[in-house]
């Protein structure tokens, strides 16, 4: 009886809750959705005042940083102003650069004073009391401003550094201008003219100190040390903040900003929740759910409309860029292939004209005048060559400073000749940076579809041009120069002997000659000449002009040189294991083969005694370009007891100075200067006037090209030391080296100074 009455209960039980559960059901499942709404507006709302929020943020801190841009900017055009001063009077002195700068520095500015360190040495400023310690400060001495000044000279840029300590007390922003003076021929530096900007007046002009934001600023994107943040906090850039730069041509600020107590703490999200519970309680559930997915239905199409519409914009935008160049606003090299791919006839007869274009004188003017000065001179290129585009014209940029203009003719040749001498005309007229006048000029190479290759491999049509582009460089400056197929077949024969002698290499067929150089008083042998002669299986020997340009070409220079050493080297312990002792062996050593890292290496472990071997320098070889490492590796050079000696002196325009520098144990006269000297008293007074050299700097003097007994006999009697030339020996295998020291009846040469 008892079990009956739980079993009774329990069941009473279970039905009642069920009851109460069909019962509320309706309403648990109102409540379900209610929250659900309430939620899902709250995230939305959350969302939309943090979008709101930042997008306050960002508006104000994009007119803090436009006022920092705008206020930098300023300073370094009135710094700009005071250099363009010195520029024009660079000894000017203290009292005048007190005036100018006095005249210059404008009360709303931001800089508090100026200074000028000709030769990288402060000496005058400007205001004079306040910074007198500043003068004499050597900014190539001081380690917290040599980096930045260094800089600025060596970039010729504008520079902005700080915060930076000064040595006259307190710290500022410092604003470094590199001054140079036009000589007539080139941009001279003079020194640095530095701008002390007032740190706390620029943030406050700018708007840092009255903003209700916590902002940082920082020299990277995104700093990870507090070094790099000079305003506010690196945490600022960890919060999430809205960002914004301050882009100068000297260089670029990141700005970080967010609410000074942080986000979202004034977005009214309970009142918000309050009001979406009671909406949510008072509206049937079913209804307002389906209202909302209806609504959130309808935004969400229109935003796919809008985002489709966006992306065909972009898509556009982006084949537009991909065809053009950004800086001149011409079709690139990707828009040349793809007309050559799928040329668009104006008519069915019209043949393809390609003049491919390269600038003459770019590289001198990017160097000197930076590249501002470079873009100017690539964008008024630009628009002369659009100037001079008809209707169905093309004019591009297909790289660095090399243009190509396209043009279509039924009959091409007179009209590619009309254009090549336009596009020649117009780029050598004057173009002005920075109010002076620069000529640039071009060279261009034609080429035109023939009509018996018509539609065929258009492609190949460019490297015509590229072919006659080369040949009118080869020419000389601002020429034009029309493709023929003996220039294809010049450069086949190019390409083919650049292959030849890259097996020529790897076969071992180079050999080496040597020619005796000779005492011009008493005709013994001094020393030897290695020269490098090939053994080509099918032509036989060939001289270095056969081949030179080829291994120069072929960045294989250095590896002749190589070689050419190593046979002179065993050829000359051959000679002593003869008995005929040869003083001294000479090599030649290009440009190539002393820029290579492991040169003074390989010279160490050479088996040869040191002290019988002699390097010759081309002067074709440019020594101002090559000065920083000539001056290291000549001196180790002749540490190692190898001589230094000038080939073909009086060929080019090397400086003497810059030659005497290296203070070579000798100077080889050119053939040119020594041949006429036998008819021309003035060239004999020329060879006169370099043996005195010479001799006022202890070089031995040596002339090669000499041709007859008189010309040794002129030059014996000019005082010359060693005498080269066809009149006393030819070039000569090693064998017949010996059997010419055998007939002279020489076992063993003296030694010649």
């Amino acid at each position: 009886m008892k079990f009956r009455r739980h079993t009774k209960a329990i069941r009473s039980l279970a039905g009642s809750l069920i009851s109460h559960a069909s019962a509320f059901a309706p309403a648990l499942f109102a409540a379900i959705i209610a929250a659900i709404v309430v939620w899902v507006a709250t995230n939305w709302r959350l969302e939309r005042s943090l979008a709101d929020e930042r997008s306050v943020v960002a508006g104000e801190l994009a007119t803090i940083s436009s006022r920092l841009q705008t206020n930098l900017n300023s300073n370094v055009k009135l710094l700009q102003g005071l250099a363009a001063g010195i520029a024009v009077d660079p000894a000017m002195g203290q009292n005048r650069f007190s005036k100018l700068a006095a005249q210059i520095l404008q009360p709303d500015s931001q800089l508090r004073s100026f200074a000028a360190a000709p030769d990288m040495v402060v000496q005058w400023v400007y205001p004079e009391t306040g910074n007198e310690k500043a003068i004499g400060l050597d900014y190539r001495k001081n380690e917290k401003q040599r980096a930045a000044a260094m800089l600025a000279r060596n970039t010729h840029n504008i520079v902005l550094t700080g915060p930076v300590e000064l040595v006259q007390g307190g710290t500022a922003f410092v604003v470094r201008c590199p001054v140079y003076i036009d000589d007539g021929n080139s941009q001279i530096f003079w020194g640095l003219l530095s701008g002390i900007i007032d740190i706390p007046r620029l943030y406050r002009d700018s708007g840092l100190g009255s903003t209700d934001l916590e902002i940082a600023i920082s020299t990277t994107p995104e700093p990870n040390s507090p070094k790099q943040v000079f305003f506010g906090g690196l945490e600022t850039f960890e919060k999430k903040p809205v960002v914004a730069s301050v882009d100068m041509t000297y260089g670029r600020w990141s700005l970080a900003a967010l609410p000074r107590h942080g986000w979202g703490q004034n977005n009214g999200i309970g009142t918000f929740e309050l009001y979406a519970s009671l909406l949510a309680l008072c509206v049937v559930a079913p209804i307002v759910w389906v209202g909302f997915l209806t609504k959130s239905r309808q935004k969400t199409i229109e935003k796919l409309r809008l985002h489709k519409s966006k992306l065909v914009r972009a898509r556009q935008r982006l084949e537009h860029l991909s065809l053009h160049d950004a800086l001149t606003g011409l079709p690139n090299r990707r828009f040349v292939d793809q007309m050559i791919s799928q040329p668009p006839r104006p008519d069915p007869q019209d043949r393809l004209i390609l003049i491919h274009i390269d600038l003459d004188r770019f590289k001198e003017i990017n160097d000197t005048k930076g590249h501002a000065g470079g873009d100017m001179v690539l964008q008024t290129t630009a628009s002369r060559l659009a100037d001079l585009t008809g209707p169905n014209d093309v004019a591009a940029r297909i790289g660095g400073d090399e243009f190509v203009f396209a043009s279509w003719s039924t009959d091409p040749e007179p009209k590619a000749a009309e254009l090549a001498r336009q596009i020649v005309d117009a780029l050598q007229q004057t173009i002005f940076i920075d109010g002076a006048g620069y000529v640039v000029g071009a060279s261009v190479g034609v080429a035109w579809e023939t009509e018996s290759a018509r539609d065929r491999d258009l492609g190949q049509l460019l490297l015509n041009a590229d072919l006659a582009l080369y040949e009118a460089k080869k020419a000389g400056r601002g020429r034009a120069a029309v493709f023929t197929e003996e220039l294809r077949s010049a450069a086949i024969h190019a390409k083919e002997l650049a292959d030849e002698f890259n097996q020529a290499l790897e076969r071992d067929e180079l050999v080496a000659f040597f020619q005796p150089q000779f005492n011009a008083n008493t005709l013994d042998i001094a020393g030897v000449e290695a020269l490098a002669r090939w053994d080509h299986p099918r032509k036989g020997l060939l001289g270095p002009n056969a081949f030179l340009d080829a291994a120069e070409k072929l960045g294989r220079s250095g590896d002749m040189d190589r070689l050419i050493l190593q046979k002179a080297l065993f050829e000359l312990t051959r000679w002593d294991g003869l008995g005929m002792h040869i003083p001294r062996v000479s090599v030649n050593i290009s440009a190539r083969r002393l820029a290579q890292a492991n040169l003074l290496a390989e010279l160490s472990a050479l088996p040869a005694a040191k002290d019988r071997l002699c390097f010759e320098l081309l002067e074709t070889i440019s020594f101002d370009e090559l000065q920083p490492a000539l001056n290291e590796v000549i001196p180790a050079i002749k540490a190692l007891g190898i001589e230094i000696e000038i080939d073909d002196f009086g060929t080019e325009h090397a400086s003497i100075v810059s030659l005497l520098r290296f203070e070579p144990r000798r100077l080889k006269i050119d053939r040119e200067i020594i041949k006429p000297i036998i008819a021309s008293p003035s060239q004999r007074r020329l060879v006169s006037s370099i043996i005195e050299i010479g001799r006022s700097q202890n070089i031995d003097i040596v002339a090669e090209g000499v041709e007859t007994m008189e010309h040794a006999k002129i030059l014996k009697d000019l005082g010359c030391h060693l005498l080269q030339g066809y009149a006393l020996a030819r070039p000569m295998s090693s064998d017949q080296l010996i059997e010419f020291c055998r007939m002279k009846g020489t076992g063993t040469a003296k030694a010649s100074r």
